[in-house]
């Protein structure tokens, strides 16, 4: 009986043990079965929730492998997900992301384990800069990555991120001599996708320069990205193939493409890739006021990238020796503290005059701030006493003259008018100095002054203004924006003959902005009353305000406070 209990027992123990693996293998089966349709998922994007849901799921990993203590692989997830938003032209998160996996790595002791994720990240690094147009850091990584890459197939793709960069600066010969040496050994290549791309990129190139195997490749390019079904390649294909039918006078079969293009955007979904679709359909329309807006736009939009320069990887590598230089400084003062320890009194006594000090210049700008602004408040008490005194006193017995004349019928009708014309301005001066109400509701009270400029001859419009924190803003800032904006208004309607203006807000931290730009005759810049009194008001407020112009070309300026 003993025995039968033991072995009873000894067969549930098994069976427990049977289960308890049985379910360890459909849970570990599973995680890698999610694994693998998300990582297909992010490299050939045909359905784009699931891709989102991709995101979402190397998230969670990330944490759990940093949690771990995994960075290698923290940093792989990182490199697919970037990889994914750039695909999906997401380009400044994919920077964010590749940035933040790069500096993982980088501060991995072992750096051998480092050299495979280096050479895909300097590589995604390349692609990045070259979207957003910075072609000197493009080739930098990419250069970074052919050197790290011995892998025929790897190469094959950087050469071709080369060539894509040179063709980006219209230097489409240099581009195809980069790819053509490549041509035999890329035929054998097993990966289709390097092979689609380098084909669909080398006879687009090559249409530019007028060689004959052009429509080949290109053709050849797309029928091995159709068999893939990978979205993003075909949009790509279909782009060449409708600017080389453009170029070439065949339209019909330039909107063919374009058309597929379109069909392609709406299905993945992307911003970015919609409105490409859209300028190039715009574009087969000849319409040269089209051509000319997007010409515009995207100088403008290179002007930005270049003003903003505010990369991710450079602001790392900045902020890398920032902390290399504040160690050495810690190190240097530490050194001293211990080289000079019978000094520690003399410390003291100079720390207490140089805080001292400092409290005294602290002081001492204080009161000077407080003296300015008491003097800017005095001034504007004197502006508002003037204004009521104009209105109250002139205004008002030039509208008892008028009204005493207009009784007299042998008074002439232009005596009649010209005191009108003095009334009126007598009352637009008095308005221009009035009381401003900077305590309620200052945003409704400054868009009430800008559109008073507008009528059937004017078009005034106002941008993000609702998107400025005007309760950050002291008084003396607001009143001197809105006094240098009533300036600029009036310039306008005085001078200018605009029928458009533009005004937009915006704020960053502390810092607000205001650029104002119309289409007016514009001007050659001397300084007069009118500018010297906006820039003295915007320099009593430590604000600086910048002015530019031509004949015929408006006028506009950008203010900051």
């Amino acid at each position: 009986m003993k025995r039968y209990k033991l072995s009873f027992l000894f067969f549930c123990f098994v069976l427990l043990n049977i289960i308890c693996v049985f379910k360890s293998n459909i849970h570990s089966q599973n995680a890698q079965d999610s694994t693998s349709l998300y990582y297909k998922s992010i490299l050939e994007i045909k359905d784009i929730s699931l891709t989102s849901k991709a995101f979402d799921y190397f998230n969670k990993k990330v944490e759990i492998a940093l949690n771990q203590n995994d960075t290698i692989n923290a940093a792989y997830y990182l490199e697919l997900i970037a990889l994914g938003q750039f695909k999906m032209g997401f380009t400044h998160d994919s920077e964010l992301t590749a940035v933040k996996a790069y500096a993982l790595i980088d501060n991995m002791r072992d750096k051998i384990e480092t050299i495979e994720p280096r050479k895909r990240l300097s590589n995604q690094l390349g692609m990045i800069y070259r979207k957003i147009s910075d072609y000197d850091h493009a080739i930098t990584f990419y250069n970074q990555a052919l050197e790290l890459n011995d892998n025929q197939t790897h190469k094959v793709a950087i050469l071709n991120n080369i060539a894509n960069t040179y063709a980006d600066t219209y230097d489409y010969k240099k581009a195809v001599d980069v790819l053509i040496p490549f041509y035999e050994k890329v035929l054998e290549l097993e990966n289709s996708s390097i092979k689609a791309i380098y084909l669909d990129n080398l006879g687009f190139y090559q249409s530019k320069i007028g060689e004959t195997d052009a429509l080949k490749n290109m053709e050849l390019g797309l029928k091995i990205k159709d068999d893939l079904k990978d979205m993003v390649a075909l949009f790509s294909s279909y782009r060449h193939l409708s600017l080389f039918y453009l170029e070439t006078n065949d339209k019909a079969k330039a909107i063919i493409y374009s058309n597929n293009m379109a069909k392609l955007a709406d299905t993945i979904d992307s911003p970015v890739f919609k409105l490409e679709a859209m300028e190039l359909q715009l574009k087969l329309q000849d319409n040269p006021d089209f051509t000319s807006y997007l010409k515009l736009a995207k100088e403008i939009e290179h002007k930005k990238q270049l003003q903003e320069n505010n990369y991710a990887a450079i602001k790392y590598n900045y902020e890398e020796k920032e902390n290399e230089a504040r160690k050495l400084q810690l190190q240097i003062k530490d050194s001293q503290i211990k080289a000079e320890k019978e000094k520690f009194n003399s410390y003291i006594f100079k720390s207490i005059a140089v805080f001292g000090l400092l409290v005294s210049v602290l002081f001492y700008f204080l009161i000077k701030a407080k003296h300015k602004k008491d003097k800017l408040q005095q001034v504007y008490n004197t502006e508002v006493r003037i204004s009521k005194k104009v209105h109250d006193e002139v205004a008002n017995d030039v509208y008892h003259i008028m009204t005493m004349l207009q009784e007299n019928n042998t008074v002439k009708n232009d005596i009649l008018d010209d005191l009108e014309g003095v009334y009126n301005k007598t009352r637009d001066i008095s308005k221009e100095n009035s009381l401003i109400d900077v305590n309620n509701d200052f945003e409704s009270h400054l868009k009430d002054l800008l559109l008073s400029y507008k009528s059937e001859q004017v078009n005034i419009i106002t941008k993000d203004i609702n998107k400025v924190n005007w309760s950050s803003l002291n008084e003396t800032k607001k009143i001197a924006l809105y006094r240098v904006l009533q300036e600029l208004m009036t310039n306008m309607r005085k001078h200018s003959q605009a029928t458009l203006v533009v005004l937009t807000f915006n704020q960053n931290k502390q810092k607000t902005s205001i650029t104002y730009k119309d289409n007016g005759l514009g001007c050659n810049l001397t300084k007069h009353n009118g500018l010297t009194n906006t820039e003295n008001r915007i320099e009593s407020v430590n604000g600086t305000i910048t002015f530019d112009s031509q004949i015929t070309k408006g006028f506009s300026v950008q203010i900051n406070v």
